[in-house]
């Protein structure tokens, strides 16, 4: 906007003239002031962007910094201390094999966890990692689209709910996500500047993204693709072109490897990991429904991916909305000969591609569609769609489009409850695992035997056992893994036995009774913790286990006595209860 529209208001306070309160201005005036006061911030933020990007940048650091430090590990992220607390980097890669993820993050947190091994420290590189992140995307979206865009889209992917969590675990999907957006930004500077190192950056880029989670297939099957159509649509120089050829066999020659040495040794294990996920894949058309089965399958799963990422039901109706206008609009303006933006309809092929290929997938039934983190590679080509179409619906006005992102995040924080949450943050306070493990070392002798399920046993290694006491992967075969653990006789059951239920409780019972040698009488603990947390509930719905004592801290740990019974089934010590 042209300087002089705030001339008049800055001669009038040279002068000491003051102008009046604006509840004073007639409209027409109001009007004036109202857009000479929107002129001056956008002439603003135009020149400090870099600037105001940068804070969006620090206060989604700050923000996933305390939400790290706030809440125990769950399982999962348990499960990734045990693999990587090793006695050397080859017996953690090892022990990596056993897991259904690239061996990148383990590699990662083994050197780090000198640095210290609390909750907030081991999740520190998830932190940066998501930070930068969203750096990587306001730097991606601007290059594709416009400023007022990027900053919208810096804002979203900053405070989305779902990006602000998984960037606060001991996880790889933040470590995926940074990759993928540096990948994207150097793959797009790389065909603007004809760049052979911007290439290199892009491989080297998307590797690391290889090796941290298996869903980056699906970003190098679209950027793959993306980058063969920008390839035919212009003539790129022989550099260029040997360049990505020799990437494209570079992240060839790494899938090769991970399937030999890890994929292809994972078959018996696969079926168990995906069982929870069996409703999220395609499992074919019915006689009558044809084509219609596929559609109603994609259409039952889709909003899910929206409402995981944005938390609110509206809002993430209004994202799902946005987004498929957005690749409509840019589909059809790259069709139109001789417009002024001849790469809309390349770009509408780069961000709807990773949603054609996982959709190929699960109706496959190779991969989930499910709205959870094994879904969120797809959020940098959400968020970019929808802010494009945000930015120009904004006239490209940055206070705009600053404002509109900033209240849809604010309303998906605040009245947005995301759908993969299996504990509340109250629930998951680390107050409460200190007064469990307090509570155990307490209560429990030693000579006891304490028995926990697949969940709880990682969780139990980190906050009771030594720093000394590692864990052996592979595990022994057989129902039970004994754990060293600070003198305490703990087993834990099989990954077989994610979690005990009243329906498994009592042959796993038995046949640790048997298993090793216990008498009628001998006392045996449970503890119990991470999701869905409920042996102790549903056991007291039955007339023997009426009278069950657990001890609980919150709704997702618990500490709960039994005994030997005759049968050498479970019973309640004492048998105290008033029938």
């Amino acid at each position: 906007m042209p300087s002089t529209h705030n001339e008049p208001a800055r001669s009038r306070a040279a002068a000491g003239d003051e102008p009046d309160p604006p509840h004073n201005l007639s409209p027409g005036t109001r009007d004036l002031a109202a857009l000479q006061e929107h002129n001056f911030v956008e002439r603003w933020l135009q020149d400090h962007l870099t600037a105001v990007a940068a804070m969006v940048v620090a206060a989604g650091f700050v923000i996933r910094l305390v939400v790290a430090g706030q809440g125990f590990f769950n399982p999962d992220e348990a499960i990734h201390y045990t693999l990587f607390h090793q006695r050397s980097i080859f017996l953690a890669y090892k022990a990596s094999l056993t897991n259904a993820h690239p061996p990148l993050i383990y590699f990662l947190l083994y050197f780090w966890q000198l640095l210290g091994r609390s909750e907030v420290m081991l999740r520190l590189p998830s932190v940066l990692a998501g930070t930068a992140f969203c750096w990587w995307t306001f730097r991606w979206v601007g290059i594709c689209f416009s400023k007022t865009a990027s900053l919208m889209a810096l804002v979203i992917v900053s405070f989305s709910p779902a990006l602000i969590d998984l960037s606060a675990e001991l996880r790889e999907y933040a470590l995926l996500l940074c990759f993928v957006a540096a990948a994207l930004y150097y793959l797009e500077l790389a065909f603007r500047d004809n760049s052979v190192r911007h290439l290199v950056y892009f491989s080297v880029a998307l590797y690391l993204a290889i090796l941290s989670h298996y869903s980056a297939a699906f970003v190098v099957l679209a950027a793959g693709l993306y980058a063969l159509v920008r390839f035919a649509a212009a003539r790129s120089p022989r550099p260029i072109l040997a360049a990505w050829v020799t990437g494209q066999a570079g992240a060839a020659a790494i899938y090769g490897l991970l399937y030999v040495t890890h994929l292809s040794k994972l078959h018996s294990s696969i079926p168990f990991w995906a069982a929870p996920f069996n409703s999220y894949l395609f499992h074919g058309a019915t006689l009558h429904g044809g084509i219609a089965d596929i559609f109603t399958f994609l259409l039952r799963s889709t909003p899910d991916i929206f409402l995981y990422l944005f938390a609110q039901t509206y809002v993430a109706n209004l994202f799902l909305a946005l987004w498929i206008v957005s690749l409509a609009i840019l589909f059809v303006y790259g069709m139109i000969p001789g417009r002024t933006y001849p790469r809309s309809g390349q770009l509408a092929l780069l961000l709807g591609l990773p949603f054609v290929a996982i959709w190929g997938a699960a109706l496959a039934g190779k991969y989930p569609y499910v709205g959870s983190r094994h879904t969120v590679f797809l959020a940098p080509f959400v968020v970019a769609a929808v802010s494009a179409l945000l930015a120009s619906m904004a006239n490209q006005k940055l206070w705009r489009g600053l404002l509109i992102a900033g209240l849809l995040m604010g309303v998906s924080n605040a009245w947005g409850h995301s759908p993969e949450a299996l504990s509340t943050p109250a629930n998951q306070r680390r107050a409460w695992m200190s007064a469990a493990v307090k509570a155990m070392q307490q209560s429990i002798p030693r000579s006891d035997l304490v028995l926990v399920d697949y969940q709880s046993s990682s969780a139990i290694e980190y906050y009771l056992c030594a720093a000394t006491d590692i864990r052996t992967y592979p595990d022994p075969q057989g129902d039970f893994v004994p754990l060293s653990c600070s003198g305490h006789s703990i087993v834990s059951l099989d990954e077989r036995s994610w979690e005990l239920r009243a329906g498994n409780f009592s042959s796993a019972f038995e046949r640790l009774a048997h298993q090793y040698g216990l008498k009628p009488g001998d006392r045996v603990w449970v503890f119990q913790t991470g999701w869905g947390v409920n042996l102790a509930a549903e056991l007291q719905r039955y007339p023997q286990f009426r009278c069950l004592a657990p001890q609980r801290f919150g709704d997702n740990i618990a500490i709960i006595p039994f005994e030997v019974g005759p049968t050498l089934l479970p019973a309640i010590p004492g048998t105290h209860c008033a029938q």
